[in-house]
């Protein structure tokens, strides 16, 4: 996947691997799979990388370079059934307290993307999204 400033992204997924990587395996947020101490995403950059769930932050301490020592910072949540939130969320949206997190417009871009990747899968060819 290729974005508007040129840099590239890479996404592997599957539903159907035996493999120890998926959100619901290591995230513990279903009770009924068996958690495992494993991380399901990384996402990295240049300047720094973050392994999800259990948000590490990996950068360098200092200079930047292929010789230069990282570090890596585990940043803390407050465990909480998302389903709990995203209804209490979805009940201030209602009352006019706050606004949604995720617009209707963000989920139509969402579904935009899914598609094109379909359809690239599909045909070979590269799709376009602006």
């Amino acid at each position: 996947m290729r974005f508007v400033d040129g840099a590239l992204g890479t996404i592997t997924l599957s539903d159907a691997v035996a493999a120890p990587w998926s959100w619901e395996i290591t995230s513990g947020e279903a009770p009924n799979y068996p958690q495992r101490p494993e991380n399901c995403y990384l996402f990295a950059g240049t300047e720094g990388s973050l392994a999800v769930p259990k948000l590490e932050l990996w950068r360098y301490a200092g200079e930047m370079g292929w010789l230069a020592p990282l570090s890596c910072e585990r940043l803390e949540v407050t465990p909480e059934d998302p389903q709990v939130r995203q209804l209490r969320h979805f009940c201030r949206v209602i009352r006019g307290e706050e606004r949604p997190l995720i617009t209707g417009m963000d989920a139509t871009q969402t579904l935009a993307v899914t598609l094109a990747i379909r359809e690239a899968a599909e045909t070979g060819r590269r799709i376009d999204l602006l």
